[in-house]
Order: structure tokens, then C-alpha cells, then sequence
């Protein structure tokens, strides 16, 4: 399996308008294959948006919204508001199916933050865990036995709206205008996150908010980087090059890359982040940019040089983030919102993160990250738990709850003396708590992020002061969040199978040349479908 930024496929099957529905498992029809979009034109979502309601009970050290950042806190407050009276459950047990970043967490027995969840929700909760890049297999497989639980992540196959129709509650009726309102933690997402939750003209899931912190960036080993006397400021492609070189050392088995930085190059030359918009209304694939024959003559570089860990392109998330904790690669792309947990798994005490932006390769200034989409994915409420809808609403507004509350602080950081410890007041997670904690609860439901990381006493600030450079400037897709049939029925294929062809470039095994071929066969196989049916629904969507 690939790490992230060695291919797109993960994250485009799970962010935005996170991908549902499977023809020939749910009983669907022809009907909405090829460019179907489900009436999801901006007039129809209007009509059943939910309401926006801002929660202002607390106030940011440093706000972040004129940069389009997240709001950022030096320490927690220091009485939380109990801001759910009641616990939401109904005392019957509440299933879920979602996935997972990190290690499978203790069982219930074995596990006093599960077991006080319990006591805070109400009701008996279960978690069906898959590691995310598992997830979409295993959807897909619930989906056809008939075993989502009661509240489930949509995982990336196709045919959203039929799947929806067959295997979801309809929401709109708690949901849209005004009625979100009784669950004021959902009201508080953000508005674009619901675009990838409606469709035909009903709310089927709630969006998990993400935007600015998914943008995925560059982390450095910043003591690594300052005990080899080496310069952090890269303002060029061969400033970087140096860079790795002078990180990489073969026989201390070192090599400057945890991963292979193939986005990290692209943002040096401006490419599209997804996709560009002509001047005719048509769009372009980031793939057919004439760039990537400068981009590959970097990696290719790289990669006979040494300077990528050999195994770049196997193994999960976790091997990726050891390699950067441990010294061997001080060098990782990954998003903003993974940096808590390089904080929480961390094993040299003298290791400090920081970022580097993408600089333009030609050295004329700073190239441009892509900007995460609005959200992670969307969750959805069982058509068979219907009768439940509310009690299950309820549970997931508790998970929603912000910043600031009680409810959010033993949702991230568990119980204070068995979780957690506060340290000039700060909660930080000991090792207990990091373990039982990992229920995959952000991924069921969560509020707008914020910039927290109390494990260490400067990441705040430097963390914010990294977005606040990089994300005002950084490039949108202008179809985040919409939805393309041909993109959820072959776009994983494709993407992959062009994925490959980058691999097989960066590592030697085929020329630089075959990009072009590739990116052909990658057009003639749905690319180009999939960029009409996304302008159809862009230019509908104005």
C-alpha cells in the first residue's frame, strides 16, 4: 500500500463529498451512472441547507479567520462549559462503522476511557475500526452483507445517491433551515462542508469539518536539520536538493525523505490543486500539466541519489510518521492536522517540527500549497436505526461539541490523572490515554478544528505562524466537495493506475516519457468524462 503523498486516491475518495453507493448491492438501477449529480445543483441544496450558527463561547489567543486558518489556543480554559446538560443516548447500544489512523485501541474491559464514553453518551458504544486505507473495501463489503452499523463513515465507491436513498436516514426533516438549530454543535460546522450531504434535494449526513489543517506540507526535523549545520530556508528546487542531501547518509541508514515528496515538487511549479478552470468553463486535470516533465527530473534525482527512504512506497500511514519521529527520515509531507500526532508518538525528547514551504523551483519566490478540502469525509445515520434518528443525532452533536467544553476536552484528551495530566494548563496525553483513546471518534464526528498541540510549549505558535504564510496563497479546487459519478465509478482505477506510472518513473523503472502515455490512457479511461461532469456541475452550482 502507498503512502499518501505517493498517491491522490486516498484522500479523493475520502474528503469533500465523501464517496457512497455501490451498483448491484443496494438494489440500484442504471439510472444516475455517467453524469448523474442527483440534483445537486446549488439551488436545490439551498433549499434544505442547514442553518449556520457560529458557537462564540470562547474567545482564540490567536484568531485565524482573516487568514482562512483555524482559530488557534495557548491553553485550555480553565473552567470548560458543560455545554450538553444530558447525556444523548437512550441507553440502547449505538453501533459504528468508520476507520482509523492509529493502532487498534485496548478493548472495552480493558479500557476506561471506552468505558466512560459510555457513561457520557448514554448508551453503549461500539466501533467497527478499519485502517483508512482498508476502509473503502470494507464499506464496501458492510454495505453488501448489510452490516453498517448504526452510524457510519461513507467510504469512497460509487453511486452516492442511490446508495444514500437506499441505506440512509433522511435528515432533512431534523436538519435543514432552522431545525439543525436543536443541535447547535452541528449547526456550528462550516456551511461548504454540507455541499458533499445533500442530495435530490435531502440531508442524508453531516460533514466532518477539516479545510486549511488537511492542506498537506513539508515537516522538517528542525534539530536534525540545525545539528548538521544545515540551512532550513529552501528557496529553489536545487536548495532543496541540498537540503536532502545533507540529511541523507547511507551508512547510518538515513535518507532525508519518509515518503516521496511528488506533491511537495508539484506545488514548486503551481500545479492546479485537483483541477483548473479554462476560461471556457471546462476544466483540467493537475496530471496534464506541462510541468510534470520538470517535476519527475527532481524525483527521479532523488530517488537514485538516496535521499527517499527505499520503502516510500510501501506500508501503512504509521511507518511513514516512525520514520520522522525516530531520526531516520527528518523529512515528511503529511497535513497540518497530523502534527498532534507526531507530538503524541514522538520518542527523542529533543525534536522539534517545522515547516518548509514549497519554494517556486526557479527560486522567484514561494510556490503554492494545494488547500485541504472543507472536510474529511461525511457520516451518515442507518435507514434501519431510523427510529432512533434523534437519539443518534444527539450523540453525534456531543462528538461535535468545540473547543473550549468539558465534552471536547475528555473527547481529546480522556480523564485528568488517568489520561491525561495538565502541565501549565495544558491537557497532555500520557501514553495510557493516547492508546485508549483511539476509537476514531474525530472520524464519526468532530467540530471545526482548531490549532491546539499542548505536548510541546512552542507547536502552537509555530504551527499557526506556518499556516498563516502558507494558506492565504494556497490553490483551491474548484470542485471540492461535488460530485462526479465517473469519478467515484473509475477514478480510483485510473488515479491509481496512473499513480503507478509516477512510481514506476520516480524509482527508475520506466522513463520520463511515459508520463505523457499515461496521462493519454488516463483521459481515454474516464479523466476526460469525469472533467466534463465536474464542470457540468460547477457551472451549476453558480
Amino acid at each position: 500500500m502507498k503512502t499518501p503523498d505517493s498517491r491522490l486516491t486516498r484522500r479523493a475518495m475520502l474528503a469533500g463529498g465523501a464517496a457512497v453507493g455501490l451498483a448491484g448491492v443496494v438494489g440500484c438501477s442504471n439510472e444516475g451512472r455517467g453524469g448523474e449529480t442527483g440534483n445537486n445543483d446549488d439551488a436545490t441544496r439551498s433549499q434544505v441547507r442547514p442553518a449556520y450558527v457560529r458557537y462564540e463561547g470562547v474567545k482564540p489567543d490567536l484568531a485565524g479567520a482573516e487568514f482562512n486558518i483555524p482559530d488557534a489556543f495557548l491553553r485550555y480554559p480553565a473552567e470548560p462549559v458543560d455545554a450538553i446538560a444530558e447525556p444523548p443516548g437512550d441507553g440502547e447500544p449505538i453501533s459504528v462503522t468508520t476507520y482509523t489512523n492509529t493502532p487498534i485501541p485496548p478493548k472495552l474491559a480493558q479500557n476506561a476511557f471506552w468505558q466512560e464514553l459510555n457513561k457520557e453518551a448514554g448508551s453503549p458504544v461500539t466501533v467497527s475500526l478499519t485502517p483508512s486505507v482498508d476502509y473503502n473495501q470494507k464499506f464496501a463489503t458492510s454495505v453488501a452483507g448489510n452490516t453498517l452499523g448504526d452510524i457510519f463513515m461513507v467510504g469512497g465507491i460509487p453511486q452516492v445517491p442511490q446508495m444514500l436513498a437506499a441505506k440512509a436516514a433522511d435528515l432533512t426533516p431534523h436538519l435543514s433551515g432552522d431545525n439543525i438549530k436543536k443541535y447547535p454543535f452541528l449547526a456550528n460546522l462550516p456551511e461548504t462542508g454540507w455541499n458533499g450531504c445533500i442530495f435530490g434535494g435531502k440531508v442524508y449526513a453531516i460533514p466532518i469539518p477539516r479545510g486549511a489543517i488537511s492542506s498537506s506540507v513539508l515537516y522538517s526535523r528542525a534539530d536534525m536539520i540545525e545539528a548538521q549545520g544545515l540551512k532550513a530556508e529552501v528557496k529553489s528546487a536545487d536548495d532543496f536538493v541540498e537540503l536532502c542531501k545533507g540529511l541523507s547518509d547511507k551508512r547510518k541508514n538515513r535518507f532525508a525523505l519518509a515518503t516521496a515528496p511528488t506533491n511537495f515538487v508539484r506545488n514548486m511549479f503551481d500545479q492546479p490543486s485537483g483541477w483548473a478552470e479554462n476560461g471556457d468553463g471546462s476544466l483540467t486535470s493537475f496530471r496534464e500539466h506541462e510541468s510534470h516533465e520538470a517535476v519527475f527530473e527532481i524525483l527521479t534525482r532523488l530517488w537514485k541519489e538516496g535521499y527517499i527512504h527505499p520503502d516510500a512506497y510501501s506500508g501503512q500511514n504509521q511507518d511513514m510518521k516512525a520514520r520522522f519521529n525516530n531520526g531516520t527520515s527528518p523529512l515528511v509531507h503529511d497535513t497540518f492536522s497530523g502534527w498532534q500526532t507526531y507530538l503524541q508518538t514522538k520518542v527523542q525528547d529533543a525534536a522539534r517540527i517545522a515547516i518548509i514551504p514549497p519554494p517556486k523551483a526557479d527560486g522567484s519566490g514561494q510556490g503554492q500549497t494545494w488547500l485541504g478540502g472543507p472536510t474529511i469525509g461525511v457520516t451518515a445515520i442507518n435507514k434501519k436505526a431510523e427510529a432512533r434518528v434523534e437519539t443518534l443525532l444527539s450523540y453525534l452533536n456531543f462528538l461535535a461539541a468545540p473547543f473550549g467544553t468539558q465534552e471536547y476536552l475528555f473527547r481529546k484528551y480522556g480523564l485528568e490523572g488517568v489520561h491525561h495530566e495538565m502541565v501549565d494548563g495544558k491537557p497532555v496525553l500520557n501514553e495510557k490515554g493516547f492508546s485508549e483513546s483511539q476509537l476514531g471518534l474525530s472520524y464519526q464526528a468532530d467540530g471545526p478544528w482548531t490549532v491546539f498541540l499542548p505536548e510541546d510549549a512552542s507547536s502552537t505558535q509555530v504551527c499557526f505562524d506556518a499556516m498563516k504564510e502558507i494558506c492565504p496563497n494556497a490553490i483551491d479546487n474548484p470542485v471540492s466537495g461535488m460530485y462526479s459519478e465517473t469519478d467515484r465509478r473509475k477514478g480510483p482505477q485510473i488515479n491509481e493506475a496512473l499513480d503507478d506510472v509516477a512510481e514506476d518513473i520516480i524509482t527508475g523503472r520506466k522513463p520520463i516519457s511515459a508520463w505523457a502515455a499515461g496521462v493519454k490512457k488516463w483521459k481515454s479511461d474516464g479523466g476526460d468524462k469525469i472533467a466534463e461532469e465536474f464542470a457540468k456541475v460547477l457551472a451549476e452550482s453558480r
